[in-house]
């Protein structure tokens, strides 16, 4: 079964919106209420967000939730996007298994670009 979101609590929703918007897709909006903005992009993806305390700096690094690229040179330019705008990266791996980058949103989620393969 397809997963439908993710929902993530986060120190400014503005800014959060504008981060998924801008480098992920996730323009469509849907205000649920004052506490609940849903993301849509046009691929069905879906990202909820809910304004309090980020938890993201106490996760463990495995936490994380990613997007699947068509192959490995969309994810390497998405990598060179990332540097340009000074998102953070936290992990790169170009091995010849795989081909992925990790980046932290705004509040430290860490998020992650794989070659579909």
């Amino acid at each position: 079964m397809p997963l439908n979101h993710v929902a993530l609590t986060v120190a400014d929703i503005e800014r959060s919106a504008a981060f998924y918007g801008e480098h992920f897709g996730l323009t469509d909006r849907l205000q649920i209420d004052e506490r609940l903005l849903l993301l849509r992009a046009d691929d069905g993806s879906e990202l909820a967000l809910s304004p309090g305390q980020s938890v993201a700096a106490e996760l463990p690094r495995t936490n994380h939730f990613g997007f699947r690229l068509e192959d490995e040179t969309a994810v390497r330019a998405a990598r060179e996007r990332f540097h340009a705008a000074g998102i953070t990266e936290t992990e790169w791996q170009d091995d010849g298994r795989f081909v992925r980058v990790q980046v932290a949103d705004p509040d430290g989620y860490r998020v992650e670009l794989i070659e579909q393969g």
